[in-house]
């Protein structure tokens, strides 16, 4: 008898028989998944991860009891996510402590955060302004990373120069560097204009995908680099040229076993960030295309939700050995699920997700104070 670890490996490999398929059948189940008790057991583990004797929000980054800045600000993100508010729920003092170890992190020469979990300087400003949002403080030192690109005759230059071959990774400086300065007291309406002018020029209307003209370095590239340009649209309210393609493209990179991540070293983790990039894709673009391609759409999402489902329930999944930064994954993909199909992921709570969220980008509202 196969194992149901070994099962799900397998069937996220993409290589099951029809006997284990038939297997695993038997034994999935229809009942909705109450994300109350989701909720409840990832709590339970934060909880595990707080440093004694330490100010509240000072976090480990799991059971090998290291620290960096990146396991505070994901655990401040995932809380919001999974519907607390933070602003209510914790006390001053706590909020303080927790957006006092945060900005520990933060030099003074130019704002940038250190202890980045092999992440940028920029991608790190992202995540600080995410988690100190939502306990409503202020970073300590003002952000220089803008100075690249602050003025309409410096961004063009620095969008030309992103590598868009490999532009899951590299678009994490858009992220957290034009689309955070967008929202800050520094941005312009004609930097603002300038920067959805060559976005749309340079789309390709074939695909949905940055950039026109782009070599991928492989199959992922333009998926995960998308999802990290896509939400300016949707913070200033803009129209994004081409949902039905983007549609088409992330129904077309589906794999056969439910995944949209094709790599070895993550076979078993079936919720990871780049299923979470499908899933926001999916989302937001419904809402621009509504009735496009729906019955489509939906047939991927419970082929994807099957996989969910059984890696959750698999008491084997080890998700608590990961970093937080991978079970913000998980949250922000259980947020979108619910979004998505409410009648198969329940809860009395409104989840949210890191991209849609634009309580997650108040980069105005945690400036520095001058």
């Amino acid at each position: 008898m196969i194992s149901r670890r070994k099962a799900i490996g397998l069937l996220t490999a993409g290589i099951m028989t029809p006997a284990v398929t038939r297997s695993l059948n038997l034994h999935q189940t229809s009942k909705p998944l109450k994300l109350h008790t989701v909720r409840a057991e990832i709590q339970r583990h934060f909880d595990t991860l707080q440093i004694p004797n330490r100010e509240y929000g000072a976090y480990f980054t799991g059971p090998d009891r290291q620290t960096d800045l990146y396991a505070s600000c994901d655990i401040a993100i995932a809380r919001h996510i999974m519907g607390e508010n933070l602003k209510k729920s914790l006390s001053k003092a706590q909020r303080q402590q927790w957006s006092g170890y945060i900005n520990s992190f933060q030099s003074p020469e130019d704002g940038s955060y250190s202890e980045r979990y092999h992440h940028t300087q920029l991608h790190a400003n992202g995540m600080t302004i995410g988690a100190l949002s939502v306990l409503g403080e202020r970073q300590k030192y003002q952000v220089k990373l803008y100075d690249a690109f602050d003025t309409p005759d410096k961004v063009v230059p620095w969008l030309e120069q992103i590598n868009w071959a490999k532009q899951w990774g590299a678009s994490h400086l858009f992220w957290g560097g034009v689309h955070c300065y967008s929202l800050s007291s520094g941005c312009t309406q004609n930097w603002l204009n300038t920067v959805f002018d060559w976005l749309n020029k340079n789309l390709d209307k074939d695909t949905g995908w940055w950039r026109a003209g782009t070599v991928y370095a492989d199959r992922h590239q333009p998926l995960g680099g998308s999802v990290h340009i896509l939400p300016i649209y949707q913070h200033h309210h803009r129209q994004f040229p081409y949902p039905e393609k983007v549609i088409d493209s992330v129904l077309a990179l589906q794999l056969p076993n439910g995944r949209w991540l094709n790599r070895e070293k993550d076979r078993t983790q079936v919720m990871h960030y780049l299923e979470l990039d499908a899933l926001y894709a999916f989302k937001y673009m419904m809402e621009l295309a509504p009735g496009y391609r729906t019955g489509d759409i939906y047939d991927a999402l419970h082929r994807y939700a099957r996989l969910v489902l059984q890696y959750w329930n698999d008491p084997d999944h080890a998700w608590k050995n990961l970093h937080p930064h991978r079970i913000l994954s998980i949250v922000g993909t259980f947020g979108l699920l619910q979004n998505l199909l409410p009648k198969q992921f329940v809860d009395d709570r409104t989840w949210t997700d890191i991209f849609s969220d634009i309580r997650l980008y108040h980069a105005k509202a945690v400036e520095a104070k001058s």
